[in-house]
């Protein structure tokens, strides 16, 4: 039986690539796990040797698999949104995880066909491949950019400084061309007995070391930007608390609203006692339509409330509400995941409709055709708002921030064209308490290190359950409250630390030439074929 299992497990070793992936991302709060990000540069490995020498079909299958396992191991509390619903974990799971690795499994197929046809382009291709699918993921109705490889060394500080020049692509651009030549200096150690002198002279050895080389100059990079002096001033602050009062707002919100709001009050008033700037609640946190009452002169007594929370203290208020959408004549005509900032003279002043709602979850635009889906979400407790048209710059005390609803954080050209816009610092309401894990807040946050280098301006993250969080631009995390505990936090937004960056101004440039790069090896291929005798090899 052990030899059998040993025969079993060397047949499949490419399956290692699976636990590798779970411990390349936050997954649970214990100090053995918290070593992520050194296992994401060597999770492709095994499979990425054991694809070389298979069949196409047997490539697409032995990815597809590993892609599987290893999206369910790492992924997998994406299905307690339906927890509420017997087996609506096991619905919800049965339609992301093969979702998900259909995109795993394209990368693999579509970067080995390529390097075959052009073996000594395979570092680059491989990363080219990657990253452009990853661009396709980033697009349309439902975008789901959550699973970029590169978000898993958000705690690798000095590595990241490399985004304030190529974005997220850039950093998941180094660490899969990395996988790529480790695999190949792999799969060439252990094909014959061992030798230094043989293995120093290799192709494949010279390309780890060019590799490691990249990665150290990146490292030495972010080592220097995060060493630079920045003089800081106290009249370039902004003091704000953000409240984390891990309320359940879809247990029966119309009973329980009013408890909510006390235990929000207290909090706030808690908070108050260290004088903030600026209050911030949760997505969450009063499921209400206050712009929409305010503005037509039907306030309900916990709107009341929250308006004269605002008055009293006053102090500006930002949190989430339940907007509607109107037409030309005034009439109701859906509802919003909106933000919403009321003055410190308790009127609401701006909201923000959310543009990038989530998929199933808020809403799905292609019910007309799938009714039953719309049907099976709606059982599962899903909302059916519609997005916002464009983002939103709110101002308060001479500066301008970005507002972010839920998990827009991943959405990085958002971000950008916010900060394009004069944006001095983001704010991201969310709410990720239906998951009840580490890993799921974790992975939720993990962008908000980006965002922040990226456009070199302040992340404030403040969840309902957390992680709450403020980010400086260098992405430290200067404050910080544990997930699923009641509390608030309060920090200072310096100013005088933001700064501008390549990528804000360039974009998502290593994007674009791996897109011209793979376009040109297309072309390559067809006039190839085209010159190709009938009956002759491939040249």
């Amino acid at each position: 039986m052990i030899k059998e299992m040993l025969l079993w497990c060397r047949r499949h070793y490419y399956l290692l690539t699976a636990i590798l992936m779970f411990l390349s991302f936050p997954s649970y709060d214990v100090w053995f796990l918290k070593g992520f990000p050194f296992w994401a540069w060597f999770a492709l490995v095994p499979l990425l040797v054991h694809v070389r020498t298979l069949k196409f079909k047997n490539v697409y299958a032995s990815s597809f698999i590993t892609g599987a396992l290893g999206i369910f191991l790492t992924y997998h509390w994406i299905g307690d949104f339906g927890n509420k619903v017997p087996g609506g974990s096991v619905v919800i799971l049965t339609f992301v995880i093969p979702a998900l690795a259909v995109f795993f499994a394209s990368k693999i197929l579509a970067a080995e066909y390529l390097s075959r046809r052009f073996e000594r382009l395979r570092p680059v291709i491989y990363p080219s491949v990657w990253i452009a699918v990853d661009g396709i993921q980033s697009i349309g109705f439902l975008a789901f950019p959550w699973t970029y490889w590169g978000y898993s060394q958000y705690t690798f500080t000095a590595f990241v400084q490399i985004s304030s020049l190529v974005g997220i692509f850039g950093v998941t651009f180094i660490m899969v061309l990395f996988s790529t030549v480790a695999a190949d200096f792999a799969r060439m150690a252990f094909s014959r007995p061992f030798s230094i002198r043989w293995i120093g002279s290799t192709p494949s050895f010279r390309r780890l070391a060019a590799a490691v080389a990249l990665l150290a100059v990146s490292i030495a990079y972010g080592a220097l930007r995060l060493s630079q002096p920045v003089r800081s001033q106290v009249a370039e602050r902004l003091k704000v608390a953000m409240v984390q009062s891990c309320i359940d707002p879809w247990e029966a919100w119309g009973s329980n609203k009013f408890m909510y709001l006390s235990e929000l009050k207290r909090l706030t008033e808690e908070a108050m006692k260290e004088s903030p700037d600026f209050i911030i609640w949760s997505e969450s946190a009063t499921l209400e339509l206050i712009s929409y009452s305010f503005r037509t002169g039907a306030i309900n007594p916990f709107i009341g409330e929250v308006l004269d929370l605002a008055r009293g203290n006053k102090r500006p208020l930002l949190t989430g509400e339940i907007g509607i959408l109107e037409d030309h004549y005034g009439r109701r005509i859906h509802p919003q995941n909106n933000a919403v900032l009321i003055s410190e003279e308790g009127e609401p002043v701006r909201t923000y409709p959310k543009i990038h709602l989530a998929p199933f979850g808020e809403w799905f635009p292609y019910e007309r055709w799938f009714p039953f889906v719309k049907r099976i979400t709606e059982s599962f407790g899903a909302s059916s708002f519609v997005p916002g048209s464009a983002p939103c710059l709110f101002e308060l005390k001479g500066r301008r921030f970005g507002a972010l609803i839920c998990y827009e954080g991943i959405f990085h050209r958002l971000c950008r064209r916010y900060r394009a816009e004069g944006a001095d610092y983001f704010i991201n309401i969310t709410n990720l308490g239906w998951t009840h894990t580490y890993k799921g807040h974790m992975q939720g946050f993990a962008n908000a290190i980006f965002r922040a280098v990226e456009n070199g301006i302040w992340f404030a993250s403040a969840g309902n359950s957390g992680y709450t969080a403020l980010v400086d631009p260098m992405g430290r995390v200067t404050s910080s409250i544990p997930i699923l505990e009641k509390g608030y936090l309060t920090g200072d937004i310096d100013f005088s630390l933001n700064r501008a960056t390549f990528y804000s101004k360039a974009g998502d440039l290593v994007l674009y030439l791996a897109l011209a790069f793979l376009a040109a090896l297309s072309v390559a291929i067809l006039i190839r074929k085209r010159g190709r005798a009938p009956n002759g090899p491939f040249p």
